[in-house]
C-alpha cells in the first residue's frame, strides 16, 4: 500500500510485530525457507495435487471468483505441482508420485466440503482477498461517544491493506440487548458482531448455532491473536459449556488484582498526630478523631470522616468495607469459591453480621456520610474534591474524578483488619467479548484475518491510541522508545474517536504482553504497584470469584435459574443491608433474615454454581 497502514501504522516496531506473531505461526514474517529437502518436495507436490481437487470441486478461492476463478486456481496450482515434480529427482518423483495417488481419494472427499481454516490467500500483510470481499458487521457503540463507524480514518486505510470492505450497523449500549435478540429472531444474520455488548453464546452458539465455533480456524487465520491466547491464562474463560469456543476475546490487561482500594488522609491524620490504621478499632477511632478534631482546619465541623458513593459500586462503594470483615462482597453475584473449592454465599461469610453492625455503629456515630447508600459517583466525588472527607476506597488516585490538588492528601493502605481478616475481591484478568461470527458468514478464514491483522501490535495500538507515524488526519500521538509504545499526547474533547475507534477496538492484551510493549503511564503503575501491595499482604480473597462470575459455564437451562435467583437475592440483599446499616440488627431482625434466605433459594443458587464450577474442574 502506498499512503496507508504501510506509512501510518507501520509493520510493528522492536518487540511489536515480531513478538506477536511468535514461532510457532510465522506470521508470514519469513519466506526464507531455504533449499528444500525431498521429503519437503514430495509434501509439496502431494498438497498441491490435493489443493488443485479440491479448488475445482468447491468452487473457487475466497475471492469468490466463481468458474473461472475456479479453472485458474486449479491450473495455477497444476503447474506449481509440475514445477516441483521437475525440482524432484528421479527417486523422489515416483515416492512423490506414490503419496499423491495415495492420498486423491482423501483429496477428493475434502474437495466436496469447506475446508476449514484455509483460504487462497494467508495471514500476513497486503491484501487478504485478491476479490473486494464486503462484509455486513454488528457493531456495539458507548452510549456516551459520537463515533461514525464508516468515516474512520483507521478502517479506511485497514479496507485499502486489506481489500475487506465493512457495511456497518452501529447499535447503542441502550438499545443493544433489544436489536440483538430482534436480529437473532429475524433470521437475517451479520457476518460478524463485533465489541462490547453482551451476546448470549450459550443460546444462540451451543443451542441454535447461529453462532459458529471458531476452534478450528484460530491457529491458521489469527497468528497474533493466537500467540498471545495461551499468556497468563486468557484463554480459560473463552469456551462454553460444550468445550467449543463462539468468540474472540478482547483483553486490556494491567496486572492488578482487585478494585476498591482503601485510601486515607494522610494530610489530617499528620495534623491531628495519628499513625495510619492496621485494625476496624483503629480506624473507628481515626474517624472519631477526624469528626471532632478540625483536621481541615476551618474551625467549621464540616468534615466526613469515611463517605462512599453508592451502596454496591465496586470502587467506592459501601460493599467495599465488608472485606474489612473477612466478607469479600461486590456488586456482580453474591458467591464465590473458597480455598477448599466450595462455592459459598457471602451473607453466610462469619463476619457479615459483624460487619452490619460495625457500620451502623458509624451511621449513628456520623462517622459514615449518610448519603453514601444512595448518592452516586458524581455527588461523592465533589464532597472528596471540597477536601472534607478522611477516609474512602477507590480504584485509584491519578488520572480519576479526584483534582490533582487533592490527590497528595490521600495514600493507598492495606485495609484495616477485624477478628475476621480481610478479603478484597479478587479480580481476574480475563477477556471480554471482542467479535462472534454467524452462521450467514460465508467468508470466515478472511473475515478472522481481518480481525487478526488489527491485533497485529502496531495497527492494535493506533485503533486504541491514534496514529504513530506522520502522514495521518492528526500529529502522531504516540512514539516507541526503546521498543516501547509511549503515548505523547492525548487529543482534547475525546478527539481520537473521529478517527479511529478506541474503546471499540479489537485488542487483545495479556499482561505479560502488554508490560513488554506499552510504557505504562502513571495512574496504570499506581494500579500495579496497589495490586502487588495487596497481594504482599495476604488480604485479597483466596480464589477469585472471576470462576463463578466467567470462568464457569452452566448450561442455558441453569444460566436462566441462575439468573432468576440472583434477581430475587440481589433485590433482598441490598434492602437488607441497607436497612441493617441505618436501622442496626437486632436478634429477631437476623433470625428473619436467614430464614427468608431460605425461602428466596439461596442454597439453590449455591447448588447451581456448585454443579458449573465442579463441571469447569473436570474439563480444566
Amino acid at each position: 500500500m502506498k499512503m496507508g497502514m504501510k506509512e501510518n501504522f507501520g509493520k510493528g516496531s522492536g518487540k511489536g510485530s515480531g513478538k506477536s506473531a511468535g514461532k510457532r505461526t510465522g506470521n508470514g514474517s519469513g519466506n526464507g525457507f531455504g533449499a528444500a529437502s525431498p521429503s519437503l518436495r514430495r509434501a509439496a507436490l502431494a498438497l498441491a495435487l490435493i489443493l488443485a481437487l479440491a479448488l475445482a470441486a468447491c468452487g473457487g478461492g475466497s475471492g469468490g471468483g466463481g468458474a473461472a476463478t475456479t479453472t485458474t486456481a486449479a491450473a495455477t496450482t497444476t503447474t506449481a505441482a509440475a514445477e516441483a515434480a521437475t525440482e524432484a529427482d528421479a527417486t523422489t518423483e515416483a515416492e512423490a508420485a506414490t503419496e499423491a495417488a495415495a492420498t486423491t481419494a482423501a483429496a477428493t472427499e475434502a474437495a466436496t466440503e469447506a475446508v476449514a481454516a484455509e483460504p487462497a490467500q494467508t495471514v500476513g500483510e497486503g491484501p487478504i482477498s485478491a476479490e473486494k470481499i464486503t462484509l455486513k458487521a454488528f457493531e456495539y457503540v458507548l452510549d456516551n461517544q459520537s463515533i461514525d463507524f464508516p468515516s474512520l480514518w483507521y478502517y479506511d486505510e485497514l479496507e485499502k491493506e486489506t481489500n475487506i470492505h465493512i457495511e456497518w450497523e452501529q447499535v447503542k449500549n441502550a438499545d443493544w440487548e433489544t436489536k440483538i435478540n430482534l436480529m437473532f429472531a429475524s433470521g437475517d444474520y451479520p457476518d460478524v458482531i463485533l465489541r462490547g455488548g453482551t451476546v448470549d453464546l450459550e443460546e444462540y452458539g451451543v443451542s441454535q448455532g447461529i453462532l459458529i465455533p471458531l476452534d478450528d480456524y484460530l491457529e491458521a487465520n489469527m497468528p497474533n491473536y493466537w500467540s498471545r491466547l495461551f499468556m497468563n491464562g486468557a484463554n480459560e474463560s473463552l469456551p462454553s459449556s460444550d468445550g467449543k469456543t463462539y468468540q474472540i476475546g478482547n483483553l486490556i490487561a494491567q496486572n492488578v488484582n482487585h478494585e476498591g482500594n482503601d485510601y486515607i488522609n494522610k494530610a489530617w491524620l499528620d495534623k491531628l498526630g495519628l499513625e495510619i490504621p492496621k485494625t476496624v478499632d483503629e480506624l473507628t477511632e481515626v474517624l472519631r478523631a477526624f469528626k471532632t478534631g478540625d483536621p481541615n482546619g476551618n474551625g467549621v465541623a464540616d468534615e466526613i470522616p469515611m463517605s462512599g458513593g453508592d451502596l454496591v459500586n465496586n470502587t467506592q462503594g459501601v460493599y467495599t468495607h465488608f472485606a474489612k470483615f473477612g466478607v469479600p462482597l461486590h456488586e456482580y453475584l453474591y458467591a464465590t469459591v473458597d480455598e477448599n473449592d466450595k462455592v459459598r454465599f457471602y451473607g453466610d461469610y462469619p463476619g457479615f453480621r459483624a460487619a452490619c453492625e460495625w457500620l451502623n455503629l458509624l451511621y449513628r456515630e456520623g462517622l459514615l456520610d449518610p448519603e453514601s447508600i444512595t448518592q452516586d459517583s458524581n455527588v461523592w466525588a465533589t464532597k472528596v474534591n471540597a477536601g472534607n472527607v478522611g477516609f474512602t476506597t477507590y480504584l485509584r488516585l491519578i488520572n480519576t474524578a479526584l483534582l490533582p490538588e487533592i490527590i497528595p492528601d490521600f495514600v493507598s493502605i492495606i485495609p484495616p483488619a477485624s477478628e475476621y481478616g480481610v478479603q478484597v475481591p479478587r479480580l481476574m484478568e480475563i477477556p471480554t467479548f471482542g467479535a462472534a461470527l454467524t452462521s450467514a458468514n460465508k467468508y470466515v478464514p478472511e473475515t478472522l484475518q481481518w480481525l487478526d491483522r488489527q491485533l497485529e501490535t502496531e495497527h492494535m495500538m493506533v485503533a486504541y491510541n491514534g496514529p504513530l507515524k506522520e502522514g495521518g488526519p492528526i500529529e502522531p500521538t504516540m512514539e516507541v522508545i526503546n521498543g516501547k509504545y509511549n503515548i505523547k499526547y492525548i487529543p482534547e474533547n475525546n478527539g481520537l474517536y473521529n478517527i479511529a475507534p478506541v474503546w471499540h477496538a479489537q485488542f487483545f492484551a495479556p499482561g505479560d504482553y502488554y508490560f513488554d510493549i506499552y510504557e505504562m503511564p502513571p495512574h496504570r503503575v499506581e494500579r500495579f504497584n496497589t495490586s502487588r501491595e495487596y497481594e504482599e499482604a495476604g488480604v485479597l480473597e483466596p480464589k477469585s470469584y472471576f470462576y463463578l462470575y466467567q470462568m464457569v459455564k452452566p448450561n442455558n437451562e441453569d444460566a436462566i435459574e441462575i439468573k432468576r435467583l440472583f434477581d430475587q437475592i440481589d433485590k433482598f440483599m441490598k434492602e437488607t443491608i441497607s436497612t441493617f446499616i441505618t436501622s442496626g440488627v437486632t436478634d429477631a431482625s437476623w433470625e428473619e433474615y436467614l430464614k427468608t434466605c431460605d425461602n428466596i433459594g439461596v442454597q439453590k443458587y449455591v447448588e447451581l454454581y456448585q454443579a458449573a464450577y465442579d463441571k469447569y474442574l473436570a474439563n480444566k
